[in-house]
């Protein structure tokens, strides 16, 4: 079976920056591991990443350094090359859904209520980051 492909949106990278114990966290790094899953994101992605890792929850900026080199090691960057306006009520979102359609994303793993409202766009799957246990239930449950 292939790996499935799967975008995150900036808010799942940060709860696993602000939790590295969460299940979120360790269902991404299982999956890949087991290559269930190739990850996907592009150069707008991470710079938002950081932006907010620093000037919202104030992240020191080696850290934030660090912790992007690091998911850079273990996801594909990709660069768009369409520009999409799809999620008029906030145009940020456009970024994941650019991303999705060049690497032709199976799933987008979001809690960005535009996106997830949306459900699918065009032969993506948006879900929760809650449902991702589902989508890989062989994994094993993280430790407590």
């Amino acid at each position: 079976m292939n790996p499935i492909r799967v975008v995150l949106d900036t808010n799942v990278y940060i709860s696993a920056a602000l939790n590295p114990d969460s299940l979120l966290y360790r269902l991404v790094e299982d999956s890949t591991s087991q290559n269930l899953a190739e990850y996907y994101t592009s150069p707008e992605i991470i710079a938002e990443l950081q932006d907010k890792l620093e000037n919202k929850f104030h992240f020191d900026r080696k850290t934030v350094v660090r912790w992007i080199n690091r998911l850079e090691q273990s996801v594909n960057v990709i660069r768009p090359q369409k520009k999409l306006a799809i999620v008029k009520a906030d145009p940020d979102d456009n970024k994941i859904l650019e991303c999705a359609a060049e690497c032709q994303a199976d799933l987008i793993i979001s809690a960005d209520k535009h996106l997830v409202s949306m459900k699918i766009y065009e032969n993506t799957k948006i879900i929760q980051p809650s449902s991702l246990k589902y989508i890989f239930p062989q994994l094993k449950k993280p430790r407590e």
